[in-house]
């Protein structure tokens, strides 16, 4: 090999590295936080469909980016809603039942802490992500998977929709009980969340 080819080769080495290093460095890991979140919570009984609502959860996540705005990574996610924010359609009997039936007085958050998820691509600017963690609800936590649809908006805020699906008996929550027993709720119940998070 003479002098020349080891010349190029050596050029040819340098700007390979020198792009790795660039590619690294773009892909920016960002914290991001809420600025608008909606939980529900959605159970049958053996009169009525029930639903418990909040506005005022909170989530924050890290998210890994390039400067396009194409995600990679998503980790370190952690939620938590108090739980006499939650409010039903069907007055303060029903809500105090709830909170009775999660123990807020001992347990007064429902939390989830997630640790390094999956991005998978399902379109424009849109991802499915998975992110095992724990979730905990009253004196109870079991080990979930969580689902969401993200979509990531030109300011690079993000909007994420997800539904995840539990038994309230895994989490040693009572079944909510009104009218002395009359109306009893299922174990099923859908919880359903949405929100907007943008760079902290």
């Amino acid at each position: 090999m003479n002098q020349r080819t080891l010349y190029r080769l050596a050029t040819f080495l340098f700007i390979l590295s020198g792009f790795q290093i660039l590619t690294f460095r773009v892909q920016a890991q960002t914290n991001y936080g809420t600025q608008l979140m909606n939980t529900v919570i959605e159970g049958t009984s053996n009169i009525h469909d029930w639903e418990l609502i909040s506005p005022k959860a909170a989530c924050t996540m890290q998210l890994t980016m390039d400067p396009s705005g194409k995600l990679s990574a998503i980790g370190n996610v952690q939620y938590v809603i108090q739980v006499n924010t939650l409010k039903s359609k069907h007055g303060s009997q029903m809500d105090n039942n709830a909170y009775k039936a999660m123990d807020a007085e001992g347990h007064p958050t429902i939390r989830f802490n997630g640790a390094t998820g999956t991005v998978k691509s399902s379109g424009a600017n849109v991802y499915l992500v998975t992110v095992p963690g724990k979730l905990s609800i009253s004196s109870g936590t079991r080990d979930v998977v969580l689902s969401a649809t993200l979509k990531v908006n030109p300011d690079r805020s993000v909007s994420i929709e997800g539904t995840q699906k539990l038994k309230t008996t895994d989490y040693n929550v009572k079944a909510i009980s009104i009218m002395l027993g009359a109306i009893k709720t299922s174990p099923d119940v859908t919880i359903k969340y949405s929100m907007n998070a943008k760079p902290q």
